[in-house]
């Protein structure tokens, strides 16, 4: 395939979204564009979605794509975009001409943006740089938080479920990586790395994109086959959402998730012996995020949720995390289950979860041996 011209962009509008503090461009460009702003986020989003390649509806879209087809606008959201430059028009078009790959993410648009490529691929000639030149409308967020933009997309989601939370959660994995990485002694690294964790605070992606799922639906194990289920808890994870898009202070948007994750990193490097890698297992990494996500949206325990998970980093500091959390007594009940009679899979994110929330309800006053004993016999 040729190399890509640059290509121009021309903005046609651009608007302030008061709830979301954010800020929307909306541009009409080009494939080319298209095609060199997004080079290499169809691999970036496989980490955890496979791209559609094989089906007939994408068939006939590649065939009318060379017919001249005018695909629904496609919607980005770009990373080090200023706002403010919106102010200045050719400024922002500049900008947005020459953002980069590693800055661009595909919310709204991934198969169509694959379909574009793959039909590039197969021309040559005039007839490539006739598609090439085809106008395309892009809708750009500039800068937007990552909460804000989980809260979009699942609530513009919600009445027409085209997708579950799990699909939309694992779109947004890359831009959830971006929110995490100011986390100091967090490392992400993603499964098409290759890479294994060596020391702590070193965390998949795909891992902490489940505990952010079970963060916003307050619940360790769903069963998604259930449409009424899903439903309510799309409703769940708007509302803790949009609960956690409100202004704090000077600091913009306050992050519930995010603090949880300082706060699972702290404690992570706090570690010791044979307890190591205790947080870097997924199932408990779910349990514990279901568990302060539920707490999260009640108002009579989110304040004990805070006070606990602030007792155990101060036990941690005084001794070490492993004591503070009684691992110990975990993974002696842990190795308690039956695999013969229940998913050990389940059962273990039952257990964390369940003896997260009794040692919220106590507000502390139980230890957390007491609370594994109390979750051993719910699960």
């Amino acid at each position: 395939m040729t190399d890509f011209r640059e290509p121009a962009v021309k903005l046609i509008s651009i608007e302030r979204d008061e709830r979301l503090k954010a800020t929307s461009a909306f541009f009409v460009t080009s494939y080319e564009w298209l095609l060199r702003a997004t080079a290499g986020a169809e691999e970036n989003l496989a980490i955890q979605r496979k791209i559609i390649g094989g089906l007939k509806a994408y068939a006939t879209l590649r065939a009318d794509l060379k017919r001249g087809c005018l695909l629904p606008p496609l919607v980005l959201a770009a990373r080090g975009v200023d706002s403010d430059v919106g102010q200045d028009t050719f400024a922002l078009e500049e900008k947005i001409n020459s953002v980069r790959p590693d800055d661009i993410y595909i919310i709204d648009g991934l198969q169509r943006t694959n379909a574009i490529r793959q039909t590039a691929d197969e021309l040559t000639d005039d007839a490539l740089q006739e598609f090439l030149r085809r106008p395309l409308r892009v809708e750009v967020w500039l800068s937007i938080p990552f909460g804000a933009l989980a809260y979009r997309m699942l609530l513009l989601n919600a009445g027409q479920r085209p997708m579950s939370i799990k699909h939309q959660v694992e779109i947004l994995s890359m831009k959830l990586q971006e929110e995490l990485s100011s986390i100091g002694g967090l490392e992400i690294f993603t499964s098409i790395s290759g890479r294994r964790r060596t020391k702590a605070g070193q965390f998949q992606l795909a891992k902490l994109s489940q505990a952010f799922q079970a963060w916003l639906q307050g619940q360790p194990n769903v069963d998604l086959k259930n449409s009424v289920m899903e439903q309510l808890l799309a409703d769940t994870a708007i509302e803790a959402l949009g609960a956690d898009i409100q202004p704090d202070g000077e600091s913009g948007v306050r992050s519930g998730f995010k603090s949880l994750v300082e706060w699972m990193v702290f404690m992570d490097h706090r570690m010791a012996g044979d307890f190591r890698d205790f947080l870097a297992n997924d199932s408990v990494l779910v349990g514990i995020a279901a568990a302060v996500g539920a707490a999260e949206r009640n108002s009579g325990l989110r304040p004990r949720k805070d006070a606990a998970l602030t007792l155990l980093k101060s036990q941690a500091e005084d001794y070490s995390a492993d004591e503070a959390l009684a691992v110990a007594e975990y993974a002696e009940l842990r190795a308690g289950i039956d695999p013969y009679k229940s998913n050990v899979g389940d059962a273990t994110r039952g257990l964390v979860f369940h003896a997260f929330q009794e040692f919220f309800i106590s507000n502390g006053l139980k230890s957390m041996e007491e609370c594994w004993r109390f979750a051993a016999g719910r699960v």
